[in-house]
């Protein structure tokens, strides 16, 4: 009988390997291209999880060699949760520090320069992860950077949509070759939307999705959570309809 082999292609295996230890790519912001108020500091705790689509290489029965037909896979894995701390630094510029999943630790610098009924903001941001265990010993910085464009069709909700790049940087000692084959980084096509919905002046809720495609092949992986912000929230007053 056929089997799928260890060495799984097109998804640059770093982000399976690392979603299976908690170590996964984590781009979910749960927030707006708004900014935290000068400061000020805002709060979100999210409870998440992690799918990825991709292809195993099938052993032949008799040889054992690895043929070049290939099947597709796919997993959805529950995750542990994860924390974010904004603090507004400017009127437009606000720092993020974060605890993904409770196993990486990452940050962020988000400028707004633009903001009304369509806002608009660049957040560049790092992830920086270590796993080991069985013999291997990985480091994994993920360098993302994401355009965060959102709509705001009344002050209590906003639609947003995070278009851009991650790229994956891996060192460290592997278990075996086919480990170290399967935990290549590499640049990876991005693309999220989330919903806020802002239920009082300091709460919200986020549900967001974000799905990451391998430039090397047919490979996507997908981070679904629900975030909860809390705190001093940006401000949407401006698009508040004067009263008479």
């Amino acid at each position: 009988m056929r089997k799928p082999s260890a060495h799984f292609l097109s998804i640059p295996a770093v982000l399976l390997f690392g979603s299976l230890l908690c170590g996964c790519p984590n781009p979910n912001s749960y927030g707006t291209p708004r900014t935290v108020a000068p400061g000020k500091v805002a709060h979100t705790v999210s409870l998440e999880s992690y799918g990825y689509i991709g292809e195993t290489t099938v052993d032949d029965p008799d040889t054992g060699a690895a043929e070049t037909e290939t099947e597709t896979v796919s997993g959805f894995l529950p995750t542990f949760p994860s924390y974010q701390l904004r603090a507004g630094l400017t009127d437009n510029i606000d720092i993020g520090a974060h605890v993904h999943n409770l196993s990486s630790f990452g940050a962020d610098l988000k400028v707004n320069p633009v903001r009304g009924v369509f806002d608009l903001a660049v957040d560049p941001g790092l992830q920086y992860a270590y796993v080991a265990g069985g013999g291997a010993s990985v480091h994994i910085l993920y360098l993302h950077a994401p355009v965060m464009l959102g709509v705001n069709p009344t002050d209590w909700f906003s639609v947003v949509v995070t278009p851009g790049v991650t790229y994956g940087l891996v060192s460290g000692s592997f278990v075996d070759e086919e480990d170290s084959a399967a935990t290549a980084g590499g640049l990876l096509l991005r693309g999220g939307l989330g919903f806020q919905f802002r239920i009082a002046d300091g709460f919200a809720i986020h549900p967001e999705i974000t799905m990451m495609k391998s430039v090397d092949g047919p490979g996507l992986v997908y981070n679904f959570g629900l975030g909860f912000n809390f705190g001093a929230l940006p401000s949407f007053k401006d698009l508040q309809e004067p009263t008479q």
